[in-house]
């Protein structure tokens, strides 16, 4: 890792926003000096940046209609089996659409995020703590009614929410 970053001058960060589900960088890789755009975060919230992906064959696709709802259903898939959803996105930018810059190379306005094209889509495990369920079988025997508040796709919500006994 520390190899390839070495390959790579970052030029501007997009922390992780828990309103928008998502992190961005804008790097300049020092090979060819080419600006790249790339975004992680909340998988439906990725997907709708991207008018492009990647297919199994490696080969670039457009994003129509019958793609994204293919994509959706993976997503919806994924979350149902009590995994986190994340999705990778990036793009190539051209030196003029990078207004606002110092001499530095630092942007001075926000990182692109629209017409990405999609890497890849993966699920994350996070398992209920060790005593979880057993907390929440407590607490209704109690008649305490519990309620669980997350940011988390709707399916990924329910399944953990069964998950731990809630």
């Amino acid at each position: 890792m520390e190899k390839l970053k070495q390959t790579y001058n970052i030029l501007h960060v997009e922390t992780f926003n828990s309103e928008k589900k998502r992190s961005g960088v804008l790097v300049k890789k020092n090979a060819d000096n080419t600006i790249h755009v790339h975004w992680k975060g909340a998988a439906e919230m990725i997907l709708a940046m991207c008018s492009n992906y990647y297919e199994s064959d490696g080969e670039v696709r457009l994003m129509d209609e019958d793609a994204r709802s293919a994509m959706e259903k993976i997503i919806e898939g994924i979350a149902a089996s009590s995994l986190r959803c994340i999705a990778f996105a990036h793009k190539q930018v051209l030196e003029e659409e990078r207004e606002g810059n110092d001499d530095q190379g630092n942007c001075g306005r926000r990182i692109e995020d629209e017409g990405l094209t999609l890497l890849g889509i993966v699920g994350l495990k996070d398992p209920c703590r060790p005593g979880t369920q057993m907390a929440v079988h407590a607490c209704k025997l109690a008649g305490v009614r519990i309620k669980m508040i997350t940011g988390d796709n709707v399916f990924t919500a329910k399944a953990i929410a069964t998950e731990c006994g809630i």
